[in-house]
């Protein structure tokens, strides 16, 4: 009998939460309507009064979307909970990384239990030593809603620290020296810092920083003697930034100017205070180069004459025609990075979407191929910042492989795995991934990435969460996540679609998806779901789709072309307002972006960008239930462009399905900063998804 009183109350509750869900009544924001005319075009914008940030007027709407979904979501609040319980289970809240041995010095950081942020640790000679703190983030954060470390820097002597710091989300960076002999903070202080690379005898250091629109601009000298700064170089074309770094072999100080597609990088010598800067080949339009320093050469990958890009060397003050060829370039090889050792170098290759490790010696006389095991992997190359050493570390994973530290020996492939990420409770065989193809409309094979339980019924269309991307050249590789374990173990697929405008199948895949080929992004990405949809991965009441910063792009043009498609869609810091952003080159990125989305100010440009312009086109129709999350302080997506979106979706849409904003207002583009807060974030969406999924 107790059983059932229990069962009939539970009832009674959802029953009286769906009631209270259906009476709330969604923010209704005032339309002002501003309209101007552009090639022969009426422009029209109801909400563009939004962008007065600081207005209590605004302010109060983004209240009161915030305060709607926060009670729309009520219903799901033990869901998000015990999502967020199950997340911090797995997790190993006491961690370390593996040490990286640097002259006498191992450097470390250490995470823990109930701590947001890293400490940055060195132990002198041995690892059985006392160990030093060299920046505790936690203590550094205190009282603070946001903090974001940046740059971490060392002095060749290992004697100062250099390391930024952003409070706001905002990518306000400032730098700050701690003298690790006299254990004090030094008066040097520098603002809008965005990069620096310090000089081989820790006397000064070269930087650059932003102006009033955070483009990266200038170059500048900075001694720690306290004399006045020197300005090196001020780039003037705004499609360009300028940012250093130096090579391992600690012989130069590099400074890449590049845009999105051009760049050129200038040099100097890295133990000479405030040296001049040499040229290593001026910028070409279209021509990108990236350069690394090894056995007296500069080691160049460009794409000069060489789609796919090639590697060539090439003596420091000699010209670039003068290059000798390394790795050439291949139609079914693209090649995205370099890194240089005393004796080795490694190329990082992709062929037919896969990442692969390519290693020469200097003569150029053997070549060879590491082999990794699973058929859908990644790796990124991690903590190598020694010159004179004859291992690559790398950090590997895949769908199902949490991420594993392996260091691989350059001159006989062995390997030694470091570490492994614990997963509490999980175990990697119980899970299944795939590597399928879907057909465009133009004919072109999409790859798609899936992984499941394997007690998945196959037979029975599951629930799938389809994620995407597809811009800038960026491959979305597949990437393991201890908090997505909490969706796949509900019986949820999760899929990554590589669609083009991502690098992910070689630089021709990006190109067919910019400028005036942007649209096949989008269709591709409905291809994918049609695949998966009619070979009974899952159906239409079933897939939810995600996306963020131009992966939000991507979404928002994909419910106006095809709202039918989908259950459900979770846009994060969306760029969704693309006209009324390229138009204003007042904007951060703005004049930079031409380059991908192409130039408004054209009205070839402007007729084809205008017609996938998500906020352009919401039209009045059924749209899938939605989540916007967007970040106040986001200088890469304003604010105002998911807030004017949702203010327009929900003046349009002609369904109940649910809208929702969340607005947070001690964040950026990338979201709250502590590893806590990152976790509710990510248990709130999965609980938007299960509860529209009926789960």
């Amino acid at each position: 009998m107790a059983k059932r009183v229990s069962a009939f109350i539970t009832v009674l509750i959802i029953l009286f939460s769906c009631a209270k869900e259906g009476a709330l009544t969604p923010p209704d924001a005032e339309k002002r309507t501003t309209s101007k005319q552009i090639f022969g075009k009426v422009l029209s914008d109801d909400y563009g009064y939004f962008k007065n940030r600081d207005s209590r007027e605004v302010l109060d709407y983004i209240e009161k979307e915030n305060s709607y979904t926060e009670r729309m979501m009520e219903q799901t609040k033990v869901l998000q909970d015990s999502l967020y319980a199950e997340m911090i289970g797995r997790m190993e809240e006491d961690d370390e990384s593996v040490p990286e041995k640097v002259d006498s010095f191992y450097y470390f950081q250490r995470s823990m239990k109930g701590k947001d942020y890293p400490v940055y640790l060195r132990k002198l000679r041995s690892l059985d030593a006392v160990e030093e703190t060299l920046l505790d983030v936690n203590r550094e954060a205190e009282g603070k809603l946001f903090y974001d470390v940046r740059i971490f820097e060392m002095s060749n002597d290992n004697r100062y620290l250099a390391y930024s710091f952003d409070t706001t989300g905002g990518e306000k960076y400032t730098l700050r020296i701690y003298d690790t002999k006299s254990k004090t903070m030094m008066k040097d202080e520098i603002r809008n810092i965005t990069s620096m690379a310090w000089i081989n005898d820790g006397s000064g250091f070269y930087y650059t920083v932003e102006n009033e629109i955070t483009r990266s601009y200038a170059l500048f000298f900075h001694s720690l003697n306290g004399s006045a700064e020197k300005k090196i170089y001020e780039e003037s074309d705004e499609k360009y930034s300028v940012y250093l770094s130096r090579t391992r072999s600690r012989e130069f100080i590099l400074a890449s100017v590049s845009s999105n597609i051009t760049s050129e990088v200038m040099y100097a010598q890295a133990d000479r205070p405030s040296s001049a800067f040499s040229l290593i080949s001026e910028r070409k339009e279209g021509v990108e180069y990236y350069v690394d320093h090894a056995d007296g050469y500069f080691y160049v990958m460009t794409n000069e004459n060489a789609k796919n890009f090639k590697v060539v060397r090439v003596k420091p003050g000699r010209d670039i025609t003068t290059a000798e060829t390394v790795e050439p370039a291949s139609d079914s090889a693209t090649i995205e990075g370099v890194d240089c050792f005393k004796d080795y170098l490694c190329v990082y290759e992709r062929i037919n979407g896969k990442k692969e490790i390519k290693v020469f010696d200097y003569s150029l006389k053997s070549k060879r191929i590491f082999p990794f095991e699973e058929s859908n992997y990644s790796f990124y190359p991690y903590s190598n910042s020694v010159f004179d050493k004859s291992e690559l570390r790398i950090d590997y994973m895949s769908l199902r492989t949490p991420y594993t530290t392996i260091d691989i020996n350059l001159a006989d492939f062995s390997s030694e795995i470091r570490k492994v990420q614990r997963v509490n409770g999980y175990d990697r065989d119980n899970y299944v991934t795939e590597y399928i193809f879907a057909k465009a409309e133009d004919g072109k094979l999409v790859p798609i990435s899936l992984v499941y339980r394997k007690d998945l019924n196959r037979k029975i269309p599951a629930p799938l969460l389809l994620d995407g991307y597809g811009a800038y050249g960026s491959v979305s590789d597949p990437y393991f996540s201890s908090a997505r374990v909490s969706l796949l173990d509900r019986g949820v697929i999760f899929a990554i679609a590589h669609i083009r405008g991502g690098g992910d199948m070689g630089r021709g895949w990006y190109e067919d998806g910019k400028l005036f080929n942007k649209k096949n992004t989008f269709l591709d990405f409905i291809s994918c779901a049609e695949h998966l949809i009619n070979e009974g991965y899952t159906t239409k009441d079933k897939i939810v789709i995600t996306g963020g910063s131009a992966g939000g792009l991507l979404i928002g043009a994909v419910l106006n072309m095809r709202p039918d498609l989908f259950r459900g869609a979770v846009a994060g810091v969306p760029f969704v307002d693309v006209m009324n952003t390229m138009l204003d080159s007042t904007l951060p990125l703005t004049m930079g972006e031409f380059d991908e989305w192409g130039d408004p100010n054209r009205e070839d440009y402007f007729n084809y960008m205008y017609e996938y312009s998500p906020y352009d086109n919401v039209k009045k129709t059924d749209y899938p239930a939605m989540l916007i999350t967007a970040g106040y302080n986001d200088v890469r997506v304003m604010y105002w462009e998911p807030l004017k979106w949702t203010a327009k979706l929900r003046d349009n849409k002609t369904d109940s399905n649910p809208l929702l904003l969340k607005m947070t207002m001690n964040a950026g583009h990338g979201g709250e900063s502590g590893r806590y807060s990152y976790y509710k974030d990510i248990a709130f969406e999965y609980a938007f998804i299960l509860d529209i999924l009926k789960m």
